[in-house]
């Protein structure tokens, strides 16, 4: 896997950290790679966890999923799988959200592809209210995926989104409360390509599925802390909305994965 993660602006710091932690998913369709979501692994002292929205690791089942912990090496997905809900019809899953426990390595950091696992402490449930906090997200558009025909690589561009919430009438049209979702405005003039390093319009963003959220900047924060609030689930184009779940409910699917352990 090549990637080209050079970032002089914006908030340094925030970015290059996200850009460690995202992590681009593929399976293989008539063995070509295709990347299919974003995930982020957390590290707690029960393992490691592979974060991403259920409808992206359904695919870890059915289809083979990995990501690249090398240049050219694959790392197939086995392990425990915990999705909030179990159900061929994710439109019926409000949540959206799963953790895969990765029972066999290798496990992170992958140094060639600069990948690391976040410590759970990073993890910061029900940070509410949502306004007064500007949200920053990094994903990886499955349009922005090149695979190489003559190497065995592909070429991922990681694209950053600096957002705010909507507002609070705009969660009760969705029908989705605060305490367990956030919504991001998508103003596709807000968008940021971490390979140039230049603001543009974001890209389509099928693929951006299951990315860490975080806050980067709260009027109330009195010290720079970046917590990671939400996994990203959902875009809906009309609402010019990105839906993304607290992180509440992966907390509670590490339980569930780590059940009966000291």
């Amino acid at each position: 896997m090549e990637a080209k993660n050079t970032v002089k602006s914006l908030d340094d710091q925030i970015v290059d950290l996200l850009i460690k932690f995202s992590i681009p998913l593929y399976v293989d369709y008539e063995d070509v790679p295709t990347q299919i979501g974003t995930g982020f692994i957390v590290h707690s002292e029960h393992g490691f966890f592979l974060v991403s929205a259920a409808h992206v690791l359904d695919d870890a089942l059915t289809h083979g999923m990995y990501f690249y912990c090398s240049p050219s090496l694959k790392r197939h997905l086995s392990g425990k799988l915990v999705r909030s809900k179990v159900t061929p019809d994710r439109t019926q899953d409000a949540i959206d959200v799963g953790v895969l426990r990765l029972l066999d390595g290798p496990f992170p950091p992958y140094q060639e592809v600069d990948k690391f696992a976040m410590d759970i402490s990073y993890l910061k449930p029900r940070y509410v209210p949502r306004e007064g906090s500007q949200y920053l997200m990094i994903g990886y558009p499955s349009t922005k995926s090149k695979v190489s025909r003559t190497a065995p690589f592909v070429s991922v561009a990681p694209y950053a989104l600096t957002t705010d919430s909507a507002e609070p009438e705009e969660y009760r049209k969705h029908a989705l409360p605060e305490e367990t979702h956030i919504l991001l405005k998508l103003d596709v003039k807000n968008a940021f390509d971490t390979q140039s390093g230049r603001h543009m319009h974001f890209p389509k963003p099928q693929g951006m599925s299951g990315a860490p959220v975080i806050v980067s900047y709260d009027d109330n924060e009195e010290s720079r802390v970046f917590p990671v609030v939400g996994v990203a689930i959902e875009h809906r184009a009309t609402a010019r909305i990105i839906v993304a779940t607290d992180v509440r409910f992966v907390l509670e699917a590490i339980d569930v994965a780590t059940a009966g352990e000291e």
